[in-house]
């Protein structure tokens, strides 16, 4: 078996949603994305502040850097990591250590040091937030772990059956045998009937270009023996014959020509949630695992017109796990286990450099292929995962030299020597390390890099910043990133990332365990090394459409696409068939410039191309596409099945059919590819009946408990993670501890009630998978939530084709992060500040509806620490941009304050209060971290968040719905009172007619009324229309204004009455406004989604 964690399942035992709250639960398909306390759409509780406010082991930091700095920086360097060092002890020692002491304590090298960063750097806290307030020993933590303690004790005493645990498999501590458990696959497999086939067979033992001119009269004489389209083609091979002549050498001194497209700063709001939050990355990928980690592939279309040269962003990314976050002051590499210490600054100018151009491609490129025919052990890779860039850096070789590694293929005991390599990363299976023969590593003709740079800029993190292994020809798995050590042995590596991946079985192994499995997957044999030749079609493209009026005489479609060979091997020629292989027409090939290294040696991909009649293109039945390399072989026809679904190169197939649009009168040729990547489902390939009996089989026999929307959504954290597939609802907590792909990419679904979860499950995992989740069951639910995940799925697939039309001169991107700068922090109070943020890249648009929120990132080492808040500056939308151009007429200062409120000043500003640390808890954490960040530093920033916008004059849009209210009521708490504000001063600021607005602000004493003096002046200026009441809970003896709690008493006394027009808005601690506002304004009358919205 490759792993020894047992893969044991435990499941607490539920009783499903009751009878009563299955029948009230609302119909989720009509909106509600501002129901107080249910999450929406961009994960936020509406009307409710955050709660905590107001894992983990304290970080490593590698050795310093040895590079050849000044001694200013060694010493700035130096103190850095002392200070840092110093941290760690005291937390070591159990010295209680708060945000403020973290963040002070941890230099942002980055700023010091941009030079040496990959593009789009981040600063990271290098610490989580659970350790900081949750995981130390702060007197809060020890009063509440003694309560937890307590009331278990007493529920125990009182009824042992209520800690009832079902466990799946066996009692024990102890890993327990497979016949007990089945958790081994192949044991799994024959009681299903499987894996007997294969032995019955064995013995027992008994037995035109433009530089080409042709004249005339040269066309008239071939005209007499030849077509024109003979004619045609002859004349393209001609030019072709001469082009590849004219291939040039690359001497590894060229610049890479790719500089498109190099910029992408923004961060991926699904990595968010992971230890990859601080990680910018492309939204043209397409993600295959999930959320974490990232396995993705550009478009095919994109990737192609990126052009011969990758685009780093449209670069396939395979990674194990988490990136590791390097810094490239203190990051080493160790090679023979300490006899050459290499900084990054050695590397860089020690050693002299080669910069070339390589194609790498995983040797699961095209798997989705093979899924289709029966599921593999991998995810669905479709044709994208591949790309050629120039990497820069100085030759393995050269450094192996330097640390006294002779050359030689042999050990004196004659045993082949390997050259082992190993990353910085930890996936859930340990280090990820491999090898390859010394011999070959230590041939300069080979070209093995040690590579720093891609297309001439610092790796990306996601291609192993700051160094990683390039070895051209072989596939991407031996080319290990992140490298942390070399070293040389006389055996084979025996990490299981080298046993049990990147390997191509005989087809009757169909699992990873059992006896077979373990002689196979250590076979020398089976190792997947150098890239196999393989050929794609790009275009037409998945979907493209051609009109049947095309088909006129003369007309011509180029038809084009890409080839690559391993070992260096040049493909000599690609062919494409129109009849299903009977016939095959001469595709031209296009390599990038200065393709060839030492004579003879072909790292780089191609593209190829050939121009056919629209004629002949509308009757084809299929194309057919295959290339040859210079041992004069080719593809084969059909697949070849594997376990780890490797190495498929079988011809690549599109298919036309013809259909007719409604309301089109001509019919049009529609072209589809075998498969799309991941979960997409437009190939012509179907599942095979193999595939759709194992489907079948995971439907059946699920338990018929029924489960809720906001049952489901209270088990969303690591003690206690449901997860919903396929409408049925599992308790995947004990699987955190054992699961393959690490416990961040299922917690990043914890407790959601949405599609993603099914696609990425089904795109990720075979049926051994299903049968593990299977063990996890608790039951379905219920079919307003069915229906809740059908409609959110289909409004995310609407939403995300309208994404590309949204103004590019505002910064605020609903799906995306984007960093802005810390200029000024002024203090309000001894707690309050104002802090303003610059906009990046000269923006000057934020683009917030008034009453909506920003939500504000830090990135933490586990994840991004976000919280939401309604900036109080800008107020007004951009007079440019706005058909609202009001202007007040009450004098020049109203005039100049409705000027300072209005977007389009290139900043916005947050008033948050400050939750300092105490000696019982360790304080806010986005309130502290925001105090003590130095001016300059960046944080991110997402939006527009919530669904209400007011327009002005009564009018607002909510969900998506117009509606108009005059007598605005506000329930607003601490904090809360943010997004009240905003509506307060668009509706005063803007002199709206007829609007009377109400506010009921409660906190605890008079320091912590936020905006009061705001507030006052706002109220003293409405003539009326606005009434503010404020109510603490523990003011001074000289407060004289209300004092208490909120009740249903203040709120009939203080608010509108629920009357046509009357409308009520919510936002304040949990309590507050789940267990006071909510019930009393039901009970006079309002009612939720109607008149009631949390903000």
């Amino acid at each position: 078996m490759p792993s020894d964690v047992p893969w044991i399942v435990s499941v607490k035992d539920h009783p499903g949603s009751s009878a009563e709250d299955i029948h009230h639960e609302p119909n989720w398909t009509n909106g509600h994305q501002h129901r107080v306390g249910y999450r929406n759409d961009q994960g936020r509780l509406p009307g409710l502040t955050h709660d905590t406010d107001e894992a983990s082991d304290v970080p490593d930091l590698a050795s310093p850097s040895s590079g050849l700095e000044s001694e200013d920086e060694q010493k700035f360097d130096e103190d850095a990591r002392k200070r840092f060092q110093e941290l760690k002890s005291r937390a070591k020692k159990g010295d209680l250590i708060n945000f403020r002491d973290v963040i002070n304590n941890q230099e942002d090298f980055h700023l010091r040091h941009p030079q040496d960063r990959s593009l789009g750097w981040r600063f990271v806290f290098e610490a989580t937030e659970d350790w900081v307030k949750d995981e130390q020993a702060w007197p809060a933590n020890l009063k509440k772990r003694k309560q937890v303690e307590e009331s278990k004790e007493k529920n125990e005493s009182q009824d042992n059956t209520n800690a009832q645990t079902v466990d799946r498999t066996k009692d024990s501590k102890e890993k327990p045998s497979p016949e007990d458990t089945g958790q081994e696959e192949n044991d799994w497999k024959r009681k299903q009937g499987e894996n007997h086939k294969h032995n019955d067979a064995y013995a027992t033992g008994e037995e035109k270009s433009d530089s080409e001119a042709q004249t005339t009269a040269e066309y008239e004489t071939l005209l007499e023996r030849y077509t024109p389209q003979e004619i045609a083609l002859l004349k393209a091979l001609r030019h072709e014959k001469d082009y590849r002549y004219s291939l040039q050498q690359n001497d590894g001194k060229r610049e890479s020509p790719q500089t498109y497209n190099r910029s992408t700063i923004s961060i991926d709001e699904q990595d968010q949630f992971t230890p990859d939050n601080w990680l910018p990355r492309s939204g043209d990928l397409i993600r295959l695992t999930g959320k974490h980690p990232l396995n993705a592939e550009a478009h095919l279309s994109k990737l192609f017109d990126g052009g011969l040269i990758t685009p780093n962003e449209l670069h396939y990314v395979r990674n194990h796990g988490a990136v590791p976050r390097i810094l490239w002051e203190f990051h080493e590499l160790d090679i023979e286990d300490g006899k050459l210490v290499l900084s990054m600054d050695d590397v860089k100018r020690n050693f002299e450099h080669v910069n070339i151009a390589v194609a790498l491609a995983c040797d699961g490129n095209r798997r989705k292929e093979m899924n289709m025919v029966r599921r593999s052990k991998g995810f669905d890779w479709g044709s994208g995962a591949t790309g050629c860039a120039y990497w820069k850096g100085p030759l393995l070789r050269d450094v192996l030299l330097a640390a006294g590694i002779s050359p030689g293929r042999y050990t004196g005991e004659g045993k082949l020597r390997w050259v082992n390599f190993e990353g910085a990363d930890d996936p859930s299976e340990g280090k990820y390390a491999t090898c390859i023969p010394l011999d070959y590593a230590m041939d300069p003709s080979n070209d093995v890099l040690l590579a720093l740079y891609m297309n001439d800029v610092p790796l990306p993190p996601d291609h192993g910043y700051p160094i990683r292994v390039i070895i051209p020809g072989y596939v991407g798995g031996r080319c290990v990133k992140w490298l942390k050590r070399i070293w040389v042995t006389d055996y084979e590596n025996k990490s299981h990332y080298h046993i049990w991946d990147n390997r191509v079985l005989p087809s009757f192994i169909t699992e990873k365990d059992g006896e077979f499995a373990n002689a196979m997957f250590a076979h020398p044999d089976t190792a997947c090394n150098e890239q196999n030749l393989n050929s794609v079609i790009v275009k037409p493209a998945q979907g493209e459409q051609i009109s049947l009026a095309k088909a006129k005489r003369g007309s011509t479609y180029r038809i084009e696409g890409y080839a690559y060979d391993g070992g260096g091997h040049e493909v000599q020629r690609v062919e494409l068939s129109l009849d299903e292989g009977q016939t095959w027409l001469y595709c031209i090939r296009k390599f990038p410039d200065y393709p060839i290294r030492h004579g003879n040696k072909f790292w780089t991909w191609l593209h190829w191309y050939v121009d056919v009649s629209i004629v002949h293109l509308l009757q084809s039945r299929s194309m057919s596409v295959r290339a040859w390399n210079v041992f004069k072989n080719t593809q084969p026809e059909k697949l070849s099945w594997n376990t780890m679904g490797m190495m498929n190169n079988c011809w690549y197939v599109v298919k036309p059919e013809i259909q007719q649009g409604k309301g089109e009168e001509v019919p049009y040729m529609r072209f589809r590819h075998p498969v799309e990547p991941g979960s997409g489902k437009g190939g012509w390939m179907k599942p095979s009946v193999e595939n759709q009996i194992a489907s079948a089989k995971r439907d059946a026999g699920a338990p018929q408990k029924q489960f809720t929307r906001q049952e489901i959504e209270k088990h969303s954290i690591e003690n206690d993670c449901w997860l919903v597939v396929d409408n049925k609802v599992y308790d995947c907590t004990s699987v955190l501890t054992w699961h393959p792909g690490g416990r961040a990419a299922v917690l990043g679904h914890a407790g959601k009630v949405h599609q993603e979860t099914s696609d990425e499950f089904a795109g990720i995992h075979d049926g051994f998978a299903y049968q593990k989740l299977k063990e996890c069951i608790l039951g379905v639910v219920t079919d307003k939530a069915a229906n809740f995940i059908k409609a959110n799925a289909e409004a995310a697939a609407e939403e995300k084709a309208q994404d590309s039309q949204i103004d590019g001169d505002v910064v605020l991107q609903k799906h995306r992060w984007v960093p802005v700068k810390l200029m000024d922090r002024e203090s309000l109070s001894e707690d309050t500040r104002k802090y303003t943020f610059g906009l990046p890249d000269g923006a000057k648009d934020l683009g917030l509806g008034t009453c909506q929120h920003v939500q504000l990132g830090f990135h933490l080492k586990d994840r991004m620490l976000i919280r939401s808040y309604t900036p109080t500056r800008p107020l007004l939308p951009d007079p440019e941009k706005s058909d609202e151009r009001k202007t007040l007429t009450n004098g020049a200062n109203a005039s100049g304050e409705v000027s300072k409120m209005q977007d389009g000043q290139g900043t916005f500003e947050l008033v948050v209060k400050t939750y300092f640390p105490t000696s019982e808890q360790p304080g806010g954490a986005m309130s502290n971290l925001l105090d003590c960040m130095p001016l300059g530093e960046e944080v991110e920033i997402r939006g527009p968040t919530g669904e209400i916008v007011y327009h002005g004059n009564g009018q607002f849009t909510i969900s998506g719905q117009d509606m108009i209210f005059t007598k605005i009521s506000l329930v607003l708490g601490g904090s809360g009172i943010t997004p009240g504000y905003a509506l307060i001063a668009r509706a005063l600021l803007g002199q709206d007619k007829n609007v009377q607005l109400r506010v009921l602000d409660a906190n605890k004493s008079e320091k912590d009324i936020l905006l009061k003096d705001e507030l006052d002046q706002f109220e003293k200026d409405s003539k009326g229309g606005l009434q503010v009441t404020h109510i603490l809970s523990h003011p001074s003896d000289d407060w004289k204004g209300l004092k208490g709690h909120v009740s249903a008493d203040v709120i009939r006394d203080k608010l509108f009455a629920p009357e046509e027009g009357s409308v009520v808005f919510l936002c304040g601690p949990p309590a507050m406004i789940q267990k006071a506002a909510l019930p009393a304004l039901r009970d006079w009358g309002y009612e939720e989604d109607k008149n009631v919205f949390g903000f």
